[in-house]
């Protein structure tokens, strides 16, 4: 459904992103991994023509087989809200506070679908209801204050699956709320992709949270893919340095959730923190922070292939049994 393919992504004479391939398969869940400034939402943002304006963006974006790359904004504003949802991360900053819920929720409706007043209506209630919200009629009347953290998420992915989205980004979806409040967004997004047979392109941080929601990760780094492959594969058999370091850093992944295995425990962490633009070392540009770096790490690595289309980029992997690839 959704194919990358060299995509580039420059502000002035920096690369923020650079993704050779990265596939979404129709109805599939895909994780798009990384910490802050590895260039997740820039990713995201691109596919929908949602860059800063001053960014340069090459390569080919294809949506069900049709170029999105070099179309108008015009043309792009047919595409968002129609075939490809949105839901950003912060819903207090992207609802109107000035707008009433049910109007902010059948905006895409009335702009994308040819319904009547009546039908917009009755699709509100019935997306609110949905996305499980309670009393749905009073809901249509409220402003976003009047509305808990974990509503006010609902009612974004309300609005960003209104006109049947064949594609829904997430990015960072459940960031501002509370972890209960968070678990009841991922079970109902996985219902909805379910349901919907709605594939999900699902940005985020957290590997913990990724691996809940998503059928195949991709990790990010410094712009560039570092391992892409199913869930089960990155999480239980990661072969990239810097994805073995975000699980170590990660206390969500443990096997067992009893207390006395925190009692006491040093988590580990990445040592130093993502680069400035302009600031990564050649080839790996992990290398740095890396334990395992070496002298080959100075120059690109080339793709790896393990089990069910598992590859990464790594000079010096974990362990495990792969096969050199071309690039």
């Amino acid at each position: 459904m959704l194919e990358i393919r060299d995509l580039s992504v420059s502000i002035g004479p920096h690369e923020i992103v650079h993704i050779d391939a990265l596939d979404l398969p129709t109805g599939r869940r895909v994780g798009l991994v990384g910490e802050s400034g590895s260039g997740k939402t820039m990713t995201a943002m691109s596919i929908v023509g949602l860059q800063p304006a001053d960014a340069k963006v090459t390569g080919s974006i294809t949506f069900e087989g049709s170029e999105l790359l070099g179309r108008s904004e015009t043309e792009m504003a047919k595409v968002r809200g129609g075939d490809i949802g949105l839901i950003l991360q912060d819903p207090a900053r992207a609802l109107d506070p000035m707008m009433r819920i049910g109007r902010q929720v059948s905006e895409a409706i009335r702009i994308h679908m040819n319904l009547s007043r009546k039908e917009v209506g009755e699709r509100v209630l019935s997306l609110l209801a949905q996305v499980q919200l309670p009393d749905p009629e009073q809901l249509l009347r409220r402003y976003p204050h009047q509305l808990s953290g974990g509503q006010q998420q609902r009612v974004l992915i309300a609005s960003a699956i209104a006109c049947d989205p064949k594609l829904l980004i997430a990015d960072e979806p459940t960031t501002a709320l509370d972890v209960t409040v968070q678990e009841g967004i991922l079970e109902l997004l996985v219902q909805l992709s379910d349901e919907r047979g709605m594939g999900i392109l699902f940005v985020s941080h957290d590997l913990g949270v990724v691996r809940f929601v998503c059928e195949e990760i991709a990790v990010l780094y410094g712009g560039r893919l570092v391992e892409v492959g199913p869930t089960t594969a990155v999480v239980r058999t990661s072969r990239h340095r810097y994805t073995e370091s975000l699980l170590a850093a990660n206390p969500g992944l443990a096997d067992s959730h009893e207390l006395e295995e925190y009692v006491g425990r040093r988590f580990d962490v990445i040592r130093g923190s993502v680069p400035a633009l302009g600031d990564f070392p050649t080839g790996c540009r992990f290398r740095d922070r890396c334990d395992f770096a070496s002298d080959a790490c100075s120059e690109p690595p080339p793709t790896m292939i393990g089990e069910h289309g598992h590859r990464f980029r790594c000079w010096n992997p974990a362990e495990g049994t792969v096969n050199a690839a071309a690039g």
